[in-house]
């Protein structure tokens, strides 16, 4: 069966079903707006969003929509989990071709939902279009974070050490394939992170170490050293795909020299590894490699509309 065959509402009433719901929605799918309680004095709103173009994001064939479905949510929920807080309610839009199989859009949606489940977000609207040819998947996220525990890429302090999740490289090893397993389980990593008080400034590596490191330091006004040495390499990786590939989706953050010791008992097993020092913004950022030579770092990777 075709989306031709069951057309826009048809499709809205086929999502609609599926649609959780938490105490703070008022009013979901189904009308002109949804309607949100709003969040106390004590709290924040977050608001992020993030969009999937196939044959920029993504190629078709061979393509798990579940995945993808889960990939595009995944996206988002990395911000909100960057700044510390929790996602609560997402606003779903997907631009597709009209001879595009309904099932294929079922397992779309059905990656979303799961991954909505899991984290408690509720689905409260969105968009369903017409796409000419390329299949387009936007998601609006809204998180909330208590005033107390925001993280921002604007507080690096110099002194600081840059500290990084996981491994790096490994999306861009394997080809960014759309069916690559996304890890989302690292929102309770940066909660807890965000409440210990230990951090002092945060971002998600979508866009690739490097990258971070530079933006972290771009809004902080600081310079960076990064060793070489001590960047986690995925396997299959290259040094080069660990610093500018991108699309892991861990957390990159710094955090006072003090209070290193006391990172362990806020993340349990999970692997974190110590990749530079935060320093004054006059040094730049720079590469130690590994025969101890300074290199200026450059951005490299993918970057839109270059």
């Amino acid at each position: 069966m075709k989306l031709s065959n069951i057309g826009e509402f048809g499709l809205i009433d086929r999502i609609a079903k599926r649609e959780p719901r938490l105490p703070s929605t008022i009013i979901g799918i189904g009308d002109d707006a949804a309607v949100l309680q709003m969040t106390n004095e004590g709290k924040y709103l977050l608001i992020t969003t993030d969009t999937l173009i196939e044959n920029v994001h993504f190629k078709r064939k061979g393509a798990s929509f579940f995945r993808l479905g889960q990939k595009a949510l995944a996206a988002n929920i990395s911000d909100i989990a960057a700044m510390g807080g929790w996602p609560a309610h997402a606003l779903v839009t997907v631009g597709v071709p009209k001879t595009m199989s309904v099932k294929a859009i079922d397992e779309l949606y059905r990656g979303i939902n799961a991954l909505a489940r899991k984290q408690k977000i509720d689905i409260i609207g969105g968009d369903t279009v017409a796409s000419p040819k390329e299949i387009v998947i936007s998601i609006t996220l809204l998180g909330e974070v208590e005033k107390a525990n925001l993280l921002l890429r604007s507080t690096a302090r110099v002194g600081d050490l840059i500290c990084v999740t996981g491994k790096f490289g490994g999306p861009a090893a394997k080809g960014y394939p759309s069916h690559y397993a996304l890890r989302v389980t690292l929102f309770q990593e940066a909660r807890a992170l965000a409440k210990s008080g230990l951090a002092t400034a945060m971002i998600d590596s979508s866009d690739g170490l490097v990258r971070s490191i530079l933006e972290i330091c771009k809004a902080s006004r600081v310079g960076a050293v990064v060793y070489e040495s001590e960047v986690p390499v995925a396997r299959g990786a290259s040094l080069a795909q660990a610093l500018h590939g991108g699309e892991e989706y861990e957390l990159v953050f710094t955090i006072p020299a003090k209070n290193i010791r006391k990172l362990k008992k806020v993340l349990g097993r999970t692997k974190v590894s110590i990749v530079g020092d935060i320093c004054p913004r006059k040094s730049g950022v720079n590469l130690l490699d590994k025969h101890g030579r300074i290199k200026e770092i450059k951005s490299g990777g993918y970057e839109h509309f270059k």
